[in-house]
């Protein structure tokens, strides 16, 4: 096994911890949100979580951004990559997606922590880490998981 395997695998099973915690703190937020629930540190921790999770699968991504024979070779003839949807996909879909994703996670925390109320802090959080989980949702090459 390589390096660029090696990243791969870990990048691959990352996904499944984003998921999960990215689920974990969206469904704490709505619960928090809708029964008018009290701010605790677990509502912080579980989007702090879900945050993390994601940062680490980022840098495994970057990594493999400039190391994937995928990308290096879209790379090297970015014209020509535009035209092949899988290259295209993983050049510039998959990561502008997933990057904006990482920001509106983080957003998401950071704009629960400034709110007022405990009300606005799980709703701001419920929607922040809602529209991360959908775009990672969206972003994630399904069927390469499948085929």
């Amino acid at each position: 096994m390589n390096i660029y395997e090696i990243l791969l695998f870990l990048h691959d099973i990352t996904r499944w911890l984003v998921l999960l915690f990215g689920l974990y703190a969206v469904v704490r937020a709505f619960i928090g949100w809708l029964g008018k629930k009290e701010w605790k540190r677990v509502h912080k921790t579980s989007g702090m979580l879900f945050a993390s999770f994601l940062d680490l699968q980022l840098v495994f991504g970057l990594i493999l951004y400039f190391i994937s024979p995928i990308t290096s070779a879209g790379l090297r003839n970015f014209g020509g990559a535009m035209k092949v949807a899988d290259v295209r996909f993983f050049l510039v879909e998959h990561s502008l997606i997933m990057l904006l994703a990482v920001v509106l996670a983080h957003l998401g925390s950071v704009m629960a922590k400034k709110a007022s109320t405990d009300l606005q802090k799980h709703r701001r959080a419920a929607l922040w880490y809602l529209g991360a989980l959908v775009l990672i949702l969206g972003g994630i090459p399904w069927e390469r998981l499948f085929s």
